[in-house]
């Protein structure tokens, strides 16, 4: 009898513990405001003007909303070629969108961007990083447990010697619908041949990718390779991610969130069908 009364203990104990696992907690996120999204990407294609550019201003939205950032339709944008002088005024479309189809880059020279939106002016410089050419595309089969290969593509270029150079490869497969991006630094490997390497257990024979090889400052370089870091993390023991603070800044309070990148890279693109 004693036995018996253990036993309905024990299984008492266990159910509880199963309900108890799975109640529902609601967890109370505070809603700090909305924050001015900048989305600056200044892309000159080797062999192309470069005169159209296109700046996307939004404001983000709360932490667990399901609604997309809103555009923003009331500011002023405009970027200053600081070697120059010249001044490159954005135009508003009325949907987020701010576009100018005259923009004239140059290699090498500090550009700052300026955005002035509910009052308040927001400033970032960078300089405009130049790129080489791709030599080379080189696919590569590699053996997977399921038993279809896994496709892995490499982009080659040779690397100049004696300067510091950063890049980001931009890969789009036509199946995929979001882009995988994979960064570079010639730290060992100055003046050599370099690749940037691309695989996806996804990719599918016949479907082409297209890919971007982009030069990139440090600062970006630092910024978007922790970005890439973090959203390759997971598992149940990960490192919480710090939170990224980009180049934007509220000249009168440095203290303001601003989301968001102020660059200018030369690319060069080509699309590679899989075989």
């Amino acid at each position: 009898m004693k036995k018996l009364i253990i036993k309905s203990v024990v299984i008492i104990l266990i159910i509880n513990l199963f309900y108890a696992c799975s109640e529902v907690v609601n967890v109370s996120v505070p809603n700090g405001g909305n924050r001015l999204v900048i989305e600056a990407s200044i892309l000159w294609e080797k062999g192309s003007s470069g005169a159209d550019q296109t700046v996307k201003l939004s404001t983000s939205t709360e932490y667990f909303s399901n609604k997309p950032n809103e555009p923003v339709l009331n500011a002023q944008v405009q970027v200053t070629n600081l070697n120059t002088g010249e001044v490159f005024v954005f135009i508003n479309q009325n949907n987020g969108d701010y576009t100018i189809s005259t923009f004239n880059p140059i290699i090498n020279n500090e550009y700052e961007l300026e955005v002035v939106y509910n009052g308040k002016t927001y400033r970032a410089t960078e300089s405009l990083t130049s790129v080489v050419e791709i030599t080379d595309i080189e696919q590569e089969a590699i053996p997977s447990i399921g038993g279809d290969d896994e496709i892995k593509l490499k982009i080659y270029f040779d690397d100049p010697k004696g300067i510091a150079n950063f890049y980001i490869g931009v890969f789009q497969a036509s199946n995929l619908a979001i882009p995988d991006l994979e960064t570079l630094k010639d730290e060992f490997t100055d003046g050599n041949q370099n690749f940037i390497e691309y695989e996806d257990e996804e990719l599918l024979k016949g479907g082409t990718v297209t890919l971007s090889l982009q030069g990139i400052s440090r600062r970006y370089y630092n910024y978007i390779d922790l970005l890439i870091e973090q959203l390759g993390e997971g598992g149940p023991f990960q490192t919480t991610p710090a939170r990224l603070k980009g180049n934007c800044i509220n000249i009168n309070d440095s203290n303001e969130e601003v989301f968001g990148y102020f660059r200018l890279s030369e690319i060069v693109n080509d699309i590679y069908t899989i075989n």
